[in-house]
């Protein structure tokens, strides 16, 4: 999921904090954490897609794949090969473990410059990896080289935050995680005039006395926005649902989830 490489550093001050580039020190805990979770919701509305729309594939690649959850389920239940792309090595390295003896082949690249070994029937960015993309220009960059890694009439299934988010202020919004290995505080601060979203992650373990610190920053998109830039990947949408309902969107949601598809030779789709 994430798309801007980044370092660990110790920070001064006490107690002694170390500030990790995104999913680096999460890496390890980030399936109990959070990825257990929107796998199992990312995967019931996929299977629900699927039979709706009737997507074929034979071949996929799983873009922002983190831990490799979702590609290793593409791989086993559809029995297709599977690209994994992910920019953090230490989400890779995690990957690597769950994808064991899968057939998925894990690649280290940045979303905006995608390229894949060969073409495929269906590409998915789940759970906030195009909001990652926060710089102008970005979404049509990763857009358009989407359409340039998928087959004609090949699919994009992919989720995104729109700026109608449900925070009422600027303070911070707490969400605990706590598990076998301690817990992770998720500290969100929401700047509506830049469309960003700003989340500190902060890591406590009973085996070391410090947390951990991610800072991670998004950008929210509208609908518009979005549409505007598939259109002009040449990549057509099919349907667009409320991601948590899985009923069409007929209103502004916080998450919306997109089923695009490429045209095939002749300009066709569906």
């Amino acid at each position: 999921m994430n798309l801007v490489a980044g370092h660990c550093a110790a920070t001064p001050g006490p107690p002694l904090r170390q500030t990790c580039g995104p999913y680096t020190s999460l890496a390890p805990h980030y399936d109990m954490a959070l990825g257990f979770e929107s796998f199992r919701h990312t995967r019931r509305l996929f299977e629900c897609l699927v039979r709706e729309l009737v997507i074929r594939f034979a071949s996929a690649a799983d873009v922002g794949c983190g831990t490799g959850l979702f590609a290793k389920y593409l791989s086993r239940r559809w029995r297709v090969p599977v690209f994994g792309v992910d920019l953090s090595p230490a989400m890779l390295r995690v990957a690597r473990k769950n994808c064991d003896r899968e057939k998925v082949r894990l690649l280290h690249q940045d979303f905006r410059c995608l390229r894949l070994p060969e073409p495929v029937d269906l590409i998915t960015a789940n759970f906030d990896t195009v909001n990652h993309l926060v710089r102008r220009g970005d979404l049509g960059q990763a857009f358009r080289c989407v359409a340039r890694n998928l087959q004609p009439r090949g699919h994009f299934v992919f989720d995104f935050l729109t700026h109608c988010q449900p925070f009422v202020s600027r303070r911070p919004f707490l969400r605990r995680l706590r598990g076998a290995n301690g817990e992770i505080q998720q500290w969100f601060r929401w700047f509506p005039e830049f469309n960003r979203l700003a989340v500190r992650i902060v890591g406590r373990s009973p085996s070391s006395s410090c947390p951990s610190v991610e800072n991670h920053f998004e950008r929210v998109y509208t609908p518009e926005e979005v549409g505007r830039d598939l259109l002009n990947a040449g990549l057509i949408v099919r349907r667009v649902y409320d991601a948590w309902t899985l009923r069409p969107a007929t209103v502004c949601a916080p998450r919306l989830l997109v089923v695009a598809q490429k045209p095939g030779r002749g300009g066709q789709s569906g």
